[in-house]
């Protein structure tokens, strides 16, 4: 248990899941090596995930507090379930799509006794390649601010107090200061502070909650800290990515709410109609792109949907195959055989989940491609829009393993350009053990990829080679290693606790790192002969 029963913890933790299970999981395993978790209680507010979560988590965690919704009530919202439950000082409110350092916990309570003021606390957070995320300090969004920032002139012109106020990216990322606002992916109070406030504003369902909350603790008489000296990584938008239109145009519909609710305190020549146009227009051109980019490959399977059946057609008409081509009826039948051959393969790949990565398989591409051609065999020669022939049922067999191969091909012959257009991704191994072999021979297959060297975990001599790369040093000597090499990606294969070392040395190089990865806890409970040959890695991305 993270605390004795008989005792009142010193901080609770509470962290609202959504359908992402493995972050959550990684997020409780670097807590687990944070300095006073003993002291801490964890209440995890499951958002209706309708998934295995719940099952998932509390087995290997039982130490947890697992509250179960019923329906999605919005991240405020559910925040507030928990910390009603919850009995220690502090709160701590944490994304589950973050890891901690072991010292975020003692930082916090440091900082708060000797601000006793503070009503808040948020951290330096890092993005997965060591960058600093803009969004971990903010000031309050004003009509000048918000066009700064969307119209892009903060990212011209991050050093002007005037231009960059959005995010305060004038401001020094290392030094502590009294901000507007901080991430509500990490919110560190103390509890009676959250409750005199009233908890998050709950008709916020996501984002805008945080902001709301800190105007409220400050019109308190509290203030906010940024404090750099407590660091966590965040993958920003993890359960957002989810149902990324919707989660868009809960974004749009939070700063509409806190225009309505704070517009009387930012009083300008900005009319509140051309605010709210702003809004919308921006919430446009966003979703938008979004669309454009997630309908690409239903796109592309029209274009060659349509191009692929003109072009069967035509050439089986002039070698005399069929006698009658389907461009000699009228502009409207025409249109009206493209429409049907299009949807009929745009439903039945939608209706099997084609267009979902994780979903695709060749098997479930292909076996989509002859249910569409069913489905528009069958209404065209019932409807009489094409003339039944053994000949014409052949193409739309063709088209759909035209769609399939496309699929197969693409990200291949882009792997391959890649590797032949840009250099070897250079890769950082961290670990001793015999799983250090394993991913030795699997980079070594990939010719995308170049071992640059082997970090050791425990205590045994830093020099010579292991499988013929040099071992370049110790993990607690990271950050000089990071700065000597130029390194693209990290793996990590130990079972010893790593967060804090990557946490502080990532923010500590100039170099960025593209890619941190590590091989999953369960593997290295498997006996050597269960082991992949292919060793799975997880990653925050």
């Amino acid at each position: 248990m993270t605390y004795q029963n008989n005792k009142t913890p010193k901080i609770s933790i509470v962290i609202v899941n959504y359908k992402v299970a493995e972050s959550l999981a990684e997020a409780l395993c670097s807590l687990r090596e944070v300095h006073l978790f003993d002291q801490c209680e964890v209440i995890i507010v499951d958002n209706a995930s309708g998934d295995n979560s719940r099952k998932q988590i509390t087995a290997r965690f039982p130490e947890i507090h697992w509250i179960q919704l019923k329906n999605n009530i919005g991240f405020g919202k559910a925040c507030n379930v928990g910390a009603r439950q919850a009995s220690g000082d502090f709160l701590l409110l944490l994304n589950p799509d973050t890891v901690v350092s072991q010292d975020v916990l003692t930082s916090c309570l440091d900082f708060s006794n000797k601000n006793p003021d503070a009503g808040m606390i948020g951290p330096k957070i890092l993005n997965p390649d060591g960058s600093l995320q803009a969004s971990c300090r903010r000031s309050f969004p004003t009509p000048s601010t918000a066009l700064f920032y969307f119209s892009g002139l903060s990212r011209l012109f991050p050093r002007s107090k005037r231009l960059g106020q959005y995010n305060l990216t004038y401001m020094d990322d290392n030094v502590a200061a009294q901000v507007d606002a901080i991430s509500g992916s990490f919110m560190f109070m103390p509890l009676s502070v959250f409750r005199e406030v009233g908890g998050f504003d709950e008709q916020f369902f996501m984002y805008g909650e945080d902001i709301d909350l800190c105007w409220r603790i400050r019109k308190k008489g509290y203030t906010i800290w940024y404090n750099p000296s407590i660091q966590i990584i965040h993958t920003k938008g993890k359960s957002s990515t989810k149902r990324l239109v919707r989660s868009r145009i809960a974004f749009y519909e939070a700063m509409i709410i806190f225009t309505k609710k704070y517009r009387a305190y930012h009083e300008g020549f900005f009319p509140k109609w051309l605010i709210f146009m702003g809004i919308i227009f921006q919430a446009s051109i966003n979703i938008g792109a979004i669309l454009v980019k997630a309908s690409f490959a239903a796109i592309t399977d029209v274009i060659l949907i349509n191009s692929t059946f003109l072009a069967l057609n035509q050439l089986m008409y002039r070698n005399h195959l069929i006698t009658h081509s389907y461009l000699d009826n009228s502009l409207s039948r025409t249109i009206a055989i493209h429409l049907a051959l299009s949807t009929s393969f745009l439903f039945m790949f939608l209706y099997n989940g084609v267009y979902s990565p994780r979903n695709y398989s060749f098997k479930s591409g292909f076996l989509s491609g002859i249910l569409s051609s069913t489905l528009f065999l069958s209404f065209s020669f019932s409807s009489q829009l094409i003339p039944v022939s053994t000949k014409i049922a052949a193409v739309p067999l063709v088209i759909a393993l035209v769609l399939v191969l496309w699929r197969e091909t693409f990200p291949r012959l882009s792997s391959r350009i890649k590797e032949k257009m840009f250099s070897p991704v250079k890769v950082l191994l961290i670990g001793d053990g015999p799983l250090i072999r394993n991913l030795v021979d699997n980079f070594e297959q990939k010719k995308s990829h170049l071992i640059t060297g082997i970090v050791l975990c425990c205590d045994k001599e830093t020099t010579g080679t292991i499988e013929g790369y040099p071992v370049l040093g110790k993990i607690d000597n990271l950050k000089v290693i990071l700065q000597q090499n130029s390194i693209d990606t990290i793996v990590i294969a130990t079972e010893q606790p790593w967060y804090s070392y990557i946490i502080e040395n990532i923010a500590g190089s100039q170099k960025k790192i593209l890619d941190i990865r590590w091989v999953p806890q369960h593997v290295f409970s498997l006996e050597k002969d269960q082991v992949p040959g292919i060793i799975p890695l997880q990653s925050f991305s």
